[in-house]
């Protein structure tokens, strides 16, 4: 009888935590069984031993490399411990995935980040709908608290975040020591384990745009109805929100013009959008995108009798449109939002959609439409006249 305790794991066969893999697989192969028992509550990958417990032993001599560097291709980083072990005159390597608070596990493939799962003895991708819950099942419950691998604290703009806290919570960067600094960030939310957050990356990081590329705000103007039309504006805005939204706000207004209606007693000034409903528009975009999906940024199109704002993911949890228009919200970054509340630019927390609904009827704009997919969430403003969006030269 083999008392050796791999020998029994092989001999109760495969599990949610047991995966057996003959060498011969492809590294993708591999890179999918290990992300998926990441991603659960660790486990054991074992190399040769087929699907059926026999023990054909390894064929390779690279295969501690090749685990190795699958791992790093993870973000964050895979955590294993790998030992080499004989049965039966044959080699073996077992691979033991250690599960931790910094799941879920993203493989970055050649084309694209892949989330894998466990599901009984089967390994497969994620649907968007499993992994909004495995960042909600997480012990990081949000997205925006995750850390920013190859980063640390002085990665942070100290020169922005010095000015936020002196502007609004009446302190003084320069007052703290190093270590203390690195403490006050911390609570701050926006480092974790020495390294940025994506919180703080958004919001005071020094290369926001190398480590969260794509994820800032792109504006387009279309003279015309359609995508068609010749472009007379295109801008993005990639440098830290802090730094960013002032500018945006700013260039937004170049297709927003002022024209002026004089009736017989006033002469009132008019925009084809009313100011508060496309700023709100905007920091909602900002508040409410999915980060997980990197490489594609909040899109904000002007075109001669609309305004479309266009943010990555759908709609979170169990919201639906209609629990949108009543203002039954769920904040998917609600640290942000709160960021956003002390630059003055969330008024009310949790009245966005309500407040661009009451800007657009008080300016005599027909009422906003609101779509959403799988993988985007769009507000539409109509414009309140059919007018050119060219700013004036």
């Amino acid at each position: 009888m083999n008392t050796d305790p791999i020998f029994s794991l092989i001999a109760a066969g495969e599990s949610e935590l047991m995966e057996f893999k003959l060498d011969s697989a492809r590294n993708e192969q591999l890179a999918k069984e290990l992300g998926a028992l990441a991603n659960y509550r660790g486990g054991w990958l074992i190399l040769g031993v087929s699907d059926q417990r026999e023990i054909v032993g390894l064929t390779r001599s690279d295969n501690e490399e090749r685990i190795q560097h699958l791992c790093y291709a993870f973000e964050p980083p895979l955590q294993v411990e790998v030992r080499a072990v004989t049965i039966q005159d044959r080699s073996l390597l077992v691979v033991r995935l250690v599960g931790n608070h910094d799941k879920p596990y993203a493989y970055q493939s050649q084309t694209r980040r892949i989330y894998y799962i466990r599901s009984g003895t089967v390994s497969r991708e994620a649907t968007r709908a499993e992994l909004r819950r495995l960042f909600q099942q997480s012990a990081q419950l949000h997205y925006e608290l995750t850390t920013l691998w190859e980063t640390d604290w002085q990665d942070l703009n100290l020169t922005l975040v010095g000015e936020y806290l002196a502007q609004y919570r009446s302190l003084k960067l320069e007052d703290y020591s190093s270590a203390e600094q690195q403490t006050l960030l911390m609570n701050l939310a926006l480092l974790r384990d020495g390294r940025l957050t994506l919180l703080g990356g958004l919001l005071f990081g020094r290369n926001k745009e190398t480590h969260l590329p794509a994820t800032g705000i792109q504006v387009a103007a279309y003279q015309g109805f359609d995508k068609a039309a010749p472009v007379i504006g295109n801008r993005y805005f990639g440098k830290p929100l802090i730094q960013d939204l002032p500018l945006l706000m700013e260039y937004l207004d170049l297709y927003n013009p002022v024209s002026f209606h004089t009736p017989v007693a006033a002469r009132l000034e008019q925009r084809p959008f009313p100011p508060a409903a496309l700023r709100e528009a905007v920091v909602n975009a900002i508040c409410h995108r999915d980060y997980t999906i990197k490489g594609s940024p909040i899109l904000i199109e002007f075109f001669t009798d609309r305004l479309t704002i266009t943010s990555p993911g759908g709609l979170p949890n169990t919201q639906t449109l209609e629990t949108i228009k009543l203002g039954l919200v769920y904040q998917r970054n609600p640290l942000l939002v709160q960021y956003l509340y002390d630059f003055r630019y969330v008024e009310r927390i949790g009245r966005g959609i309500a407040t661009i609904y009451a800007a657009m009827r008080e300016s005599g704009n027909p009422e906003p439409e609101l779509t959403a997919g799988d993988s985007y969430f769009r507000v539409a403003l109509p414009a309140r006249t059919p007018e050119s969006r060219a700013p004036s030269p």
